[in-house]
């Protein structure tokens, strides 16, 4: 894994190697490139996080053993600096609790 710089550019590379990991393991991510291309990067990811949904693409992600690597919820970990507060917390909470079935209610 490369080490991206903390910048929107960064950001994106990041991204865009995640998509091409999911794609490499057979998931082809294809919700989240159209709200990449509707919303934006920054956006669209805190858009993700922030959602109390359990996402197809995150389920997805757990089962293929990347979910902590290569999710967005890892890459406003990465990257804290382009998110919010808000966006920060909720990726944590999801990453920390992804196992706990209570949870998925």
């Amino acid at each position: 894994m490369t080490d991206y710089p903390k910048t929107e550019a960064g950001l994106k590379a990041w991204v865009d190697e995640s998509i091409l990991v999911s794609r490499a393991k057979g998931y082809h991510p294809t919700e989240f490139i159209k709200m990449l291309e509707r919303y934006g990067t920054i956006p669209a990811i805190e858009r993700l996080v922030i959602s109390g949904e359990m996402q197809t693409g995150f389920r997805k992600l757990l089962q293929l053993g990347i979910l902590h690597e290569w999710s967005m919820e890892a890459g406003v970990l990465k990257f804290p600096n382009l998110f919010t507060k808000k966006a920060q917390q909720s990726a944590e909470f999801r990453l920390r609790f992804v196992d706990d079935k209570a949870l998925r209610q």
